[in-house]
């Protein structure tokens, strides 16, 4: 797998579930960014380079709108 295909396909995906999962297990609103930012950021020096920092910030903001949407909901 390219990682065109996981950072625009397979990381959203992930982190949409996740943060659905996530809210519905803690019921809290901000424990799923949280985790979030730090697994992505974890991988940015493990797997990635220095450049993927940009995407942990758009996969946070993701899983915080998310998050926020599930909050409204419930």
């Amino acid at each position: 797998m390219s990682e065109f295909t996981i950072v625009f396909f397979l990381c959203p995906l992930l982190v949409l579930l996740a943060s659905i999962v996530g809210y519905i297990v803690f019921k809290k609103w901000f424990v799923m960014p949280l985790a979030i930012f730090v697994v992505f950021t974890i991988l940015t020096f493990t797997i990635f380079n220095q450049s993927f920092f940009i995407w942990v910030i758009i996969y946070t903001v993701l899983s915080l709108i998310v998050s926020l949407i599930m909050k409204k909901i419930r």
